[in-house]
């Protein structure tokens, strides 16, 4: 689970890391007339999830953070950043990384996983054993450790597409 730094102001908190390599805005291309938007991945959705919950959480911890702006940031939907992070997660994963990684996430078990996880919840309290087990081999198997790596703020494709959405959403409410 991303934790934000509690020591760091809020705006730089949360955009510093992927204003750093934002090279341009990422701008999703609207589809010509009739044509279908790609299907978002549940991985893509956990993801996202996961990034505004951090979000979320910096906020909250943030001494200077107004109240108008804590709403703001509240407001901001969960799965905000998932079409860039479906793109960064299409071009950086091979088709079995994917889809192993999707039947976790599309799982019942990924849905508690991904839900406990948002929650802070004690695994203990949360999985039976065997469930925990299975959660562990997935967040330790190769394909997650690569989706790790190109979905982080360092990645400079991570940067450009999800901090091009995300930029912008932070600094609506931000404005002040």
């Amino acid at each position: 689970m991303l934790r934000a730094a509690a020591s760091l102001t809020l705006c730089f908190a949360l955009t510093a890391a992927f204003a750093a390599h934002a090279l341009e805005p990422a701008v999703a291309a609207k589809p010509a007339d009739g044509a279908a938007k790609p299907a978002l991945s549940a991985t893509a959705r956990a993801v996202s999830g996961g990034i505004v919950a951090g979000i979320r959480q910096g906020a909250q911890q943030d001494r200077n953070a107004k109240p108008a702006q804590l709403q703001c940031v509240r407001a901001i939907a969960d799965d905000a950043v998932a079409a860039p992070v479906q793109e960064v997660i299409d071009a950086s994963l091979g088709a079995d990384d994917r889809a192993a990684l999707e039947t976790f996430y599309a799982s019942a078990l990924g849905a508690k996983y991904q839900a406990a996880m948002l929650a802070n919840a004690d695994p203990d309290k949360t999985f039976t054993p065997e469930e925990w087990a299975q959660a562990k081999a997935t967040m330790e198997s190769p394909a997650y450790k690569k989706l790790r790596a190109a979905t982080v703020s360092s990645n400079p494709l991570a940067a450009q597409k999800i901090g091009g959405v995300l930029n912008p959403l932070l600094g609506g409410c931000f404005k002040d």
